[in-house]
């Protein structure tokens, strides 16, 4: 998992420009979406279609309630105008009140569960009298991603299981949870305490988030017993507080825009490293998306300075067309991973991967290795006899959530700048004596790392290479003694040979 990495650690107050590549006109901006419809899912169970239609917002509801149906500017947030409607069909004249060429938003709110939420991200725009869902670049790549996660009997009962961070069989946190969904009536109830909770009474640890740059302590246990955290700590607790309810949730990681200028110009190319974390819920047989970071109401500067903003719900439950918007999602963190093949270096022969069904990456040929960003679904890797990988390139598994264990062939010789940057649930990692160099960051942030021994042949390691690995005992050749010396958080033992 993510955690705060290297790379900054996202709020939705921020602005983040890694990778950023401008739009140019706004034919590019403002195209339609492959789909005119799509149902919202509301807070308790219930549905909402929205379908455009001749300048109009169609809504087709599965409950007889009342709704608040506001039209704001996207890039302003000036409220347009605000419908009062009420049943199970209706309609708003949203094109007549729309500019062309403008990207509006549309929100929904409601009673449910005895108080008034909302659903927002709904982004629409006008081109002559008719009305469109504004086309994202997300949305087709997010659909392939999500084949990640099935709901076959066996994937929901992995979603239920503790993991790395995501403790749901602490006793501490199943207290926590019951307390929270105590009298809910069923699972909608309480997925919906459990956001609640999170978004209106934690808050995002933006003085961490300034001033930290690894090993910071996300684990569910460890965020409920702080009341702060960033986006993953937040997403790590909203997964095991559901799975300690018998309720399936993961954890997703990829790029999260965080206003309005990023979302209309920002392109991801295919090295973009995520910088966000959220999480998936299963419930009523499908999959919904959340983000309780980008409805946090709260903000930790300091003990002398905690912020308090307005409330709000519009992330939760979100359908993939809407959370599409402002979101790319690179992967869940399901230990199945989705089964894959593909390139991964360059080289003589080239160099490849598979990724079969039980979570195992397969890497032969020759050269270096790095896997496509987001590729990262595995718990092994395997080199297939035969090959010659020589190099792990930089990034090469940034971010292999799932990792746990990597012995490296006796050809490889250089393991590259944050090579494995953020493998949280890696253990153990052989190198062989062929390796004469570890680049800068290659293991920061592994927090699980208890055991690496430095070959004699290494004589260059980079600054910070094993940072944020608390738990590690690491063995160096003469003359590694001070490797720890500028480290933020430094290695449990070293042993100098």
């Amino acid at each position: 998992m993510m955690a705060l990495r290297v790379i900054a650690s996202l709020v939705l107050i921020a602005s983040i420009t890694l990778g950023s590549v401008p739009v140019t006109g706004k034919q590019d901006i403002f195209t339609p979406a492959s789909f005119d419809s799509y149902d919202v899912t509301l807070v308790d169970g219930e549905t909402l279609g929205m379908r455009l239609s001749n300048g109009r917002i169609l809504f087709n509801s599965s409950a007889n309630r009342k709704y608040y149906v506001t039209l704001s500017k996207a890039k302003t947030g000036r409220q347009v105008k605000t419908f009062t409607v009420s049943g199970d069909s209706f309609n708003v004249d949203a094109g007549s009140l729309m500019d062309e060429d403008i990207l509006y938003c549309v929100t929904i709110a409601y009673e449910a569960f005895g108080m008034e939420v909302d659903s927002g991200d709904n982004y629409i725009f006008k081109r002559g009298e008719n009305i469109y869902f504004w086309k994202t670049g997300n949305y087709e790549y997010n659909l392939e991603t999500c084949k990640e996660l099935w709901t076959d009997e066996q994937s929901l009962k992995e979603c239920l299981e503790p993991q790395n961070d995501v403790e749901c069989d602490d006793p501490v946190l199943i207290g926590y949870s019951d307390r929270i969904c105590e009298g809910a009536r069923d699972d909608w109830e309480k997925a919906f305490r459990i956001y609640k909770f999170i978004s209106s009474e934690m808050a995002y640890d933006k003085e961490a988030a300034d001033t930290a740059s690894a090993g910071y302590q996300d684990s569910a246990v460890d965020v409920i017993r702080s009341g702060k955290a960033v986006c993953e700590g937040f997403s790590n607790a909203f997964a095991a507080l559901c799975r300690a309810q018998g309720i399936p949730a993961v954890v997703e990681f990829g790029i999260g825009f965080s206003d309005y200028k990023e979302m209309t110009t920002r392109e991801p190319t295919t090295g973009d490293l995520a910088d966000h974390a959220w999480a998936a819920v299963y419930l009523g047989g499908k999959w919904l998306f959340l983000d309780p970071t980008y409805d946090m109401s709260r903000y930790y500067y300091g003990p002398k300075d905690v912020r308090v903003y307005e409330e709000s719900t519009k992330y939760y439950l979100l359908p993939l067309e809407s959370f599409s918007n402002d979101h790319r999602i690179y992967d869940a963190d399901t230990r199945h991973g989705i089964p894959t093949a593909g390139y991964c270096g360059n080289g003589t022969n080239g160099t490849w991967f598979e990724i079969t069904r039980d979570g195992v990456c397969h890497i032969s040929g020759t050269g270096t290795v790095k896997m496509p960003s987001g590729v990262n679904g595995f718990h092994t890797v395997v080199f297939e006899p035969g090959s010659y990988v020589t190099d792990i390139a930089q990034y090469g598994f940034c971010d292999c959530d799932l990792l746990t264990t990597v012995i490296l062939p006796e050809s490889v010789t250089s393991i590259a700048d944050s090579a494995f940057n953020t493998c949280e649930d890696l253990q153990y990692v052989y190198i062989p004596d062929s390796c004469t160099y570890i680049g800068v960051s290659a293991f920061i942030g592994c927090d699980e790392l208890s055991y690496v021994r430095i070959p004699d042949t290494c004589t260059d390691i980079g600054r910070r290479a094993f940072d944020g690995c608390p738990r590690l005992y690491i063995s160096v050749p003469d003359g590694f003694a001070d490797l720890a010396d500028d480290y933020d958080t430094k290695p449990m033992y070293i042993e100098e040979r």
